[in-house]
């Protein structure tokens, strides 16, 4: 996979933008680095994989763009704004929308960082810098880059795979897409290799084993690979230092941070803030308020037999009579919440939806148990199902709700293949083709990189 010229360009242009911009001049190479300094000793390896975490934690990725777009098409979300949202909110998917473009090159920015990384760090072993710090910056860089290529490959399909660093166009290697079990093998690489090289321990905003864990479970959830999904996943809730924290809202009110509630969480400050909670929240609490839960999914929220605790999950103003929804998961006046990467309900659901495809159902064993663990936490009255499609059903449930906000629901939908079936009966104004599964390539890419191929379909 290559980072195309237009990618190139755009990293270049970032850098120049950053350094004469008020607000990374405070962020030293502490929190920042650009991908051409140098890489010789431990001080600067932990200040390159600094500036991969603040790239992957970059308002084009996890800070806000590859978010809004699990958000909008999810079929709970309504656009407030004119512009290119509106036909993501219909599911009319257009290879000219900014927003795309903005993340696919976000996603490639935190490749080419983690690739600087896991390609000059592992030579510099020696005097004051031991094998394993060594292998733990290595570690981490292959964990990003491996989340990056799965985050490229569920909303795209497949992917471009490039695993050394780009410093110049004529540099840039002449490489088609991949497969989407392709770049899911790479994932899968990545993470084998990040599992060997980090330390089992807990670090809720730094990559270990455990962490890796966590993104396997995932990783084979899309695979169907319904057994593995269900051994990762098993490996995360029986470890002893993560829990489903009661009350629900626990893991987010009250600007608490790194609760054990959380896998990996990308950490903010005021002065590398995250925007999603300016665009989240109404005006009355500072923001732009861009969009918000629609009618339906506010009244899903409000229900205490199917939310509970959940609720807390949005907010409300009245003006002129009128009440006005916004969702609350983030709600920082200083913009300094959290980004939610991996969560433990996130474990259990897996696992969940596995053993149902495994005929797991009732019992201590079975998928049933994993779902009622989430439903009780939340204040929800526990289910009584026998069948796996009964399981299956009320697991995308569980998961609409208790990820109303962690832009799941749209990635989940197109996975299993019912996004057509559901998000039509949600709203008359969805229409999805065949092919709208999957993101189109943006346009700008491919003009610029002959050796990409749009998506069959756009």
């Amino acid at each position: 996979m290559k980072i195309s010229k237009y990618t190139f360009f755009t990293i270049l242009v970032a850098v120049l933008t950053l350094s004469s911009c008020n607000k990374f001049l405070d962020t030293k190479p502490v929190s920042y680095v650009s991908d051409d300094v140098t890489i010789f000793d431990l001080a600067s390896s932990q200040s390159a994989l600094r500036g991969v975490y603040r790239q992957l934690a970059s308002t084009g990725y996890y800070g806000e763009t590859y978010v809004t777009l699990g958000y909008f098409p999810s079929g709970d979300v309504k656009n407030l704004t004119t512009g290119g949202a509106a036909n993501l909110v219909t599911v009319n998917f257009r290879a000219d929308d900014l927003n795309f473009n903005t993340a696919w090159t976000a996603i490639y920015y935190t490749i080419n960082r983690a690739n600087n990384v896991i390609t000059k760090v592992p030579s510099l072993v020696g005097p004051g810098f031991t094998q394993v710090q060594n292998d733990q910056i290595v570690g981490e860089a292959k964990f990003i880059r491996a989340l990056a290529y799965f985050d490229i490959a569920r909303a795209w399909g497949g992917a471009q795979i490039v695993l050394t660093p780009t410093t110049s166009i004529d540099a840039l290697p002449q490489i088609k897409r991949s497969t989407l079990d392709q770049t899911f093998d790479q994932v899968e690489q990545d993470l084998n290799d990040a599992e060997a090289l980090l330390p089992n321990t807990v670090n809720r905003i730094r990559a270990t084993k455990r962490t890796v864990w966590a993104l396997k479970a995932r990783l084979y959830l899309y695979r169907k690979n319904w057994v593995k999904a269900d051994e990762y996943a098993t490996k995360i809730i029986e470890a002893t230092d993560y829990e489903l924290l009661k009350p629900f809202s626990s893991w987010f009110a009250n600007d608490v941070v790194g609760t054990r509630e959380s896998i990996f969480e990308l950490a903010y400050s005021a002065t590398n803030p995250s925007t999603i909670r300016q665009q989240m929240q109404h005006s009355t609490n500072g923001g732009t308020y861009r969009y918000a839960p629609t009618d339906k999914f506010v009244q899903l929220l409000n229900d205490p037999a199917v939310s509970g605790g959940r609720s807390a999950l949005i907010g409300k103003v009245t003006q002129a009579g009128t009440t006005l929804w916004f969702g609350n998961l983030y709600y920082r006046k200083n913009s300094t919440d959290p980004a939610y990467v991996l969560r433990i309900a996130e474990q259990y659901l897996i696992r969940a939806e596995a053993r149902a495809h495994l005929g797991l159902i009732a019992g201590a064993t079975g998928g049933l148990a994993d779902i009622n663990a989430v439903r009780e936490r939340a204040d929800v009255a526990p289910l009584t199902l026998s069948t796996a499609n009964d399981l299956l059903v009320a697991v995308e449930s569980e998961r609409r709700i208790e990820f109303a906000w962690e832009a799941h629901r749209w990635f989940d939908l197109a996975r299993t293949g019912r996004a057509k079936t559901v998000l039509e009966a949600i709203d008359p104004n969805i229409k999805i083709d065949s092919h709208e599964t999957v993101f189109p390539i943006p346009v700008t890419q491919l003009q610029l990189d002959k050796n990409l191929e749009q998506n069959a379909g756009y």
